[in-house]
């Protein structure tokens, strides 16, 4: 009996391995980005990635030249790619389509499909077996966000509203889906409080949430300020919040540009606090290199036009264009120009 026991003891273990392997291998938001990209790919435009730079943010798109939605994602694609390439971005399309289908209609595309496009080599599936069906998706596009850290912080549709947020965040380090989603019940609570106008909960809810982490729960820490100055109408608590903010982030310079700018600029905001504005840009000033970087310096450019000195933000932009790389130079003009306008008109007067 015993040894009729263990017989099928060892006949299920055997039947529950391949589930085991199967399970361990899914891929899941957290998990590391499968590799072999260069090796299983023919890429008919841009540079093959061979490995995962600790540089850059890749987002992995499958798509197919046949897909409506998927034409409708390249256009957005391409402009990500061109403001984003310059901060470390690097977009890859994937179709499993003859390389040769693909070549063609990318050729077609010219200048509006403008990123990293491949297909995968003949009888080839192993790229679309390790992103696609280990992750359980049959829909197309499926874009995967991989970090810098080379694990992959989403999974969706390039055209939900969503992906946009992410993909800024994860540019700016400052993406944890597992953070962000284990302090969403503590956040929840702050703003049930906030809700019943009993503010000094509030306040320490979202300090307890944000405790976790300064840089990657910054946008908590604007909602809690915008609280203290729009709601509680305490703007001396509001002042001495986000002061702690800034203190909080002060080695991050992603997250220092994002201040300075959504204090100087954020068209939301119904109270500004240009001092916590300055006080950014002035953190900002004080890191290494900051000068000659053309991001910073659209910040403080914002910050300076916020102050109305539309002379110093034109200079100030100026530079950060001219140092921008190309494809990211239309956006920072575009800035220039505003600014450029504004300081005449003020000069006019």
């Amino acid at each position: 009996m015993r040894m009729h026991l263990a017989a099928i003891a060892a006949a299920v273990a055997l039947v529950a391995s391949p589930f085991a392997s199967a399970q361990e291998s899914k891929l899941k938001v957290g998990s590391k980005a499968p590799e072999g990209l260069a090796e299983h790919l023919d890429f008919v435009q841009g540079e093959a990635v061979s490995s995962y730079s600790q540089d850059k943010v890749y987002v992995i798109e499958f798509w197919a030249t046949w897909c409506p939605p998927c034409k409708r994602s390249i256009p957005h694609l391409t402009e990500l790619q061109r403001d984003y390439g310059p901060r470390g971005l690097q977009i890859v399309g994937i179709s499993d389509e003859p390389v040769e289908t693909v070549r063609k209609f990318v050729k077609e595309k010219g200048s509006a499909m403008d990123y990293a496009v491949a297909a995968q080599k003949k009888d080839d599936t192993h790229v679309y077996q390790t992103w696609m069906k280990a992750a359980g998706q049959n829909g197309i596009p499926c874009a995967f966000v991989v970090s810098r850290k080379g694990e992959i912080v989403h999974i969706g549709n390039p055209l939900d509203p969503n992906f946009d947020r992410v993909l800024k965040l994860t540019l700016a380090n400052r993406y944890d889906p597992e953070l962000t989603s284990r302090v969403e019940p503590t956040i929840a609570a702050a703003r049930a409080a906030a809700k019943r106008r009993n503010y000094k909960e509030a306040e320490g809810l979202y300090a307890k949430a944000i405790a976790e982490g300064p840089v990657t729960l910054m946008d908590y820490s604007f909602e809690c300020w915008r609280m203290l100055g729009e709601q509680a109408s305490d703007d001396a608590k509001a002042k001495s919040f986000i002061t702690a903010t800034i203190d909080g982030v002060k080695d991050d310079r992603y997250a220092l540009i994002e201040a300075a700018t959504y204090l100087a600029s954020d068209p939301s905001l119904k109270k500004r606090d240009l001092d916590a504005a300055k006080y950014a840009a002035g953190k900002l000033k004080a890191m290494s290199g900051a000068m000659q970087d053309p991001d910073t310096l659209a910040a403080l450019a914002a910050v300076s036009a916020a102050s109305g000195d539309y002379a110093g933000a034109a200079e100030m932009q100026y530079d950060a264009w001219m140092s921008a790389a190309p494809t990211a130079k239309p956006a920072f003009k575009r800035a220039l120009e505003v600014y450029e306008t504004k300081s005449k008109g003020a000069d006019a007067k």
